[in-house]
């Protein structure tokens, strides 16, 4: 026979059982959260960290650049700016003692401007210049060999011109372009802007623009490509004078003094692509004793390495420019587990009072 008791010591041995299983369970949950909420503190505090580490990058970067305008009249792959040691001493000098910061600075103007390809905006005239110049590039990428490549340079340009013009009609570019009603009958529909691209992703909107454009195998002679898309194009350059009648234009003139291989081929007359070299070489030729630059890069100077006859001479100088005015300033920043990048482009413009120059941002993305 079961005694009373020893039921009620066993009931209560149970039931204080239980409680310290709903305790330890309860206390196990509560040190999560409260793990869990410590580590989401610890991972706010380096995003904000990281985040301000990399602002003040771009600040280094902006005052660099205005350090640079003020003290010359050229720009090119010899600046301050353009040397990453000289980059990461400017960032060490910064002193931040835990986290790492890096920063790098290009020049948007060394690149094919892609809203340059027509006059103005609004507008639908051909930049003759340009057109020619993307006939070259295009050249330089594909093979004229359609069994090769299918792809068609003039298709390209056409269709590019029809993206940027202001008419929307069925009188489309050529016998290849195209307007807004092809790009509404494709699954998913979406319609041409009729206007400057603002993004460069958006150039893959237009009919015969593919991702792989520069990384498709060159024709014989040309450099080999080994380019992202935005090393090699850019959406800026807007002259800054707007007409009476609101027009404005992209002059398109392309800095040769930090242009890559691939651009400076697209800009020399064909058959010269074996001397792109030789302008790369020059740019950056140092003094073996100092290491001090050799060579200035003036108006004018790819006229002592490559020989242009007087036609070919005037076109180049139509395409060139010595100075640019757009940066891409682009800072990443790592403390603890959190890394964060912001990319800004800059644009300096000298001050009409003071006489110097002044750098603002006309546009910041995070990462």
């Amino acid at each position: 026979m079961t005694k009373v008791g020893n039921n009620k010591n066993g009931m209560a041995l149970l039931i204080c059982l239980a409680i310290i299983s709903v305790l330890a369970a309860a206390g196990l949950e509560l040190g999560k959260r409260v793990r869990n909420s410590t580590d989401h503190a610890i991972v706010l505090q380096e995003s904000f960290r990281a985040e301000e580490m990399a602002l003040a990058g771009i600040n280094l970067a902006m005052l660099l650049l205005e350090e640079d305008a003020n003290a010359n009249e050229t720009d090119s792959v010899q600046e301050n700016w353009a040397d990453p040691d000289i980059l990461g001493s400017a960032i060490a000098s910064l002193g931040y003692d835990t986290g790492k910061v890096t920063l790098s600075i290009v020049d948007e103007l060394g690149k094919i401007q892609v809203n340059a390809l027509i006059t103005e905006f609004p507008g639908s005239t051909f930049n003759t210049d340009q057109q020619e110049f993307w006939e070259r590039f295009l050249d330089l990428l594909i093979s004229a060999d359609k069994s090769e490549d299918a792809r068609d340079p003039v298709e390209i340009i056409n269709c590019l011109k029809d993206w940027l013009d202001s008419n929307d009609d069925d009188l489309e570019t050529g016998t290849s372009g195209e307007e807004s009603s092809y790009y509404q009958d494709l699954d998913p529909p979406y319609t041409c802007t009729n206007g400057p691209f603002d993004i460069l992703d958006e150039i893959f909107l237009v009919k015969g623009v593919s991702k792989d454009i520069l990384t498709h195998e060159t024709v014989e002679g040309a450099p080999e490509v080994t380019l992202e898309f935005s090393e090699a194009f850019t959406v800026f350059g807007m002259d800054d004078t707007v007409s009476e009648n609101g027009r404005y234009r992209f002059p398109g003139t392309i800095n040769i003094n930090t242009a890559n291989d691939m651009v400076l081929a697209a800009l020399l007359p064909s058959g010269m692509e074996d001397q792109v070299q030789e302008l790369v070489d020059y740019r950056v030729q140092k003094q073996e004793e100092t290491g001090d630059f050799v060579n200035t890069l003036d108006k004018g100077w790819y006229k002592t390495v490559i020989d242009l006859s007087e036609k070919e001479g005037k076109r180049f100088d139509r395409l060139i420019r010595y100075s640019s005015h757009i940066f891409k300033a682009e800072c990443s920043a790592t403390v603890g587990n959190t890394e964060k990048t912001i990319r800004a482009y800059i644009k300096r413009k000298k001050d009409k009072e003071t006489n110097r120059w002044t750098c603002r941002t006309i546009r910041l993305l995070r990462s």
